[in-house]
């Protein structure tokens, strides 16, 4: 469990690197906000595409040498990025870097799921905790880093966890990361040459099918708001809320310790709570949450409704992934998870552009209230999912 833990730790890291260099490539790249939103746009469409691709390869091949060889990559990525002499170089730099990062949340969000069947949401929790608390650690060492060793030290420093990792997972000889098996079919079984049985069996499918789709769609809408705001946060606090350069990172580390706490309490509490009304709930409260924002309050609020963001974004995670293996019918693990992650990675790569686009024209406040508009909309799928449930949560 150990190695999963750390391995996650070290792959979040490359996750939210970018948004807290923003501020630097702004100026060193002469971008506008638009232009920033591209770079993370670029990023996370090659992250989302490795994703669709890892997660299918895993169900095939051995995810021991995915994950080793797709740290190693994104550590060889990152590291080169800090010393590109051009943005298009850059660019390059990080697109290798996104292969590699994508290998690993869609291999071993199915291995959780296939060796912890019976206290995977606690399990699960824990696993996101880890990641959420590198990203913290890494924003409060790099913020005070930052002014000493510039961008390009900081890059090294951040690869270096997943370089470890990398030969780490390549040497580790635990059966866990044998070939992750397929998910149970959720639909009515046919009984062989019985057409009533298989066209309710058709029917059935349908239904799983639709109900996935539905479920994929309160995703994009929920992430598209959240992703948005939080790969602005180190320049929205320097631009908006007023805050120095040097303690932006600090602000923004607020999200990910409210992350932490979701993450831990979601997962103690997921046997107690059915998941599509903790995700409805925390939605709610992300909608609120970003709407604030918008609102000209005194500057120390700011970093309290970040954390109260960071603790209902983490919430809803946990409960989106325990929910993805009843939705998802006959598709394998790791598919199921490499679908998962690359809509939300591709989601997450439209946002901060198209975020920025607002910015520039209507401002930082109109930008929140336009962005707290898809997450509310969520909540309308996430109630008729919940509605329309026909399984009891304890069998999820």
């Amino acid at each position: 469990m150990r190695l999963k833990l750390l391995g996650h730790s070290a792959n979040d890291l490359f996750w939210f690197i970018l948004p807290l260099v923003l501020p630097t490539l702004l100026i060193r790249y002469k971008l506008n906000y638009t232009q920033a939103g591209g770079i993370l746009t670029v990023y996370l469409v090659v992250t989302a595409a490795g994703s669709f691709v890892m997660g299918k390869l895993s169900d095939l091949f051995s995810p021991r040498k995915i994950l080793g060889f797709g740290f190693l990559l994104a550590a060889l990525g990152l590291a080169s990025s800090g010393f590109a002499p051009s943005l298009g170089l850059f660019l390059l730099a990080i697109s290798i870097t996104a292969v590699g990062v994508s290998t690993f949340h869609p291999v071993m969000y199915a291995i959780i799921d296939k060796v912890y069947p019976d206290n995977k949401g606690q399990v699960m929790g824990v696993y996101e905790s880890y990641g959420t608390g590198a990203i913290l650690l890494m924003y409060l060492v790099n913020g005070f880093l930052f002014q000493w060793i510039g961008i390009r030290g900081v890059m090294l420093i951040t690869a270096l966890p997943a370089l470890i990792m990398g030969l780490a997972f390549l040497s580790s000889t635990d059966p866990a990361y044998a070939k992750v098996a397929k998910t149970a079919d959720t639909g009515v079984s046919a009984k062989a040459g019985t057409g009533a049985n298989v066209e309710a069996d058709r029917k059935e499918r349908l239904r799983t099918l639709r109900r996935f789709v539905l479920f994929l769609l309160g995703v994009i809408l929920r992430v598209i708001s959240v992703t948005a705001v939080v790969n602005f946060l180190p320049t929205i606090f320097v631009r908006y809320f007023g805050f120095m350069e040097s303690s932006a990172a600090y602000g923004t580390a607020f999200y990910f310790a409210g992350g932490i706490a979701g993450c831990l309490v979601a997962g103690k509490l997921s046997k107690h709570f059915n998941y599509f009304a903790v995700l409805t709930v925390a939605s709610a409260l992300i909608a609120i949450s970003i709407l604030i924002f918008a609102l000209d309050l005194p500057k120390l609020v700011y970093p309290v409704m970040v954390a109260i963001l960071g603790f209902f974004g983490g919430a809803s995670v946990i409960n989106q992934n325990l929910l993805m293996p009843h939705l998802g019918g006959k598709l394998g693990k790791g598919e199921l998870f490499g679908i998962l992650m690359g809509v939300m990675t591709i989601t997450s790569a439209i946002s901060p552009t198209l975020f920025g686009m607002v910015i520039d024209q209507a401002g930082f406040n109109k930008a929140f209230l336009v962005f707290s508009l898809p997450v509310a909309l969520n909540i309308v799928l996430l109630t008729y999912l919940q509605r329309t449930d026909t399984v009891d949560r304890k069998a999820v």
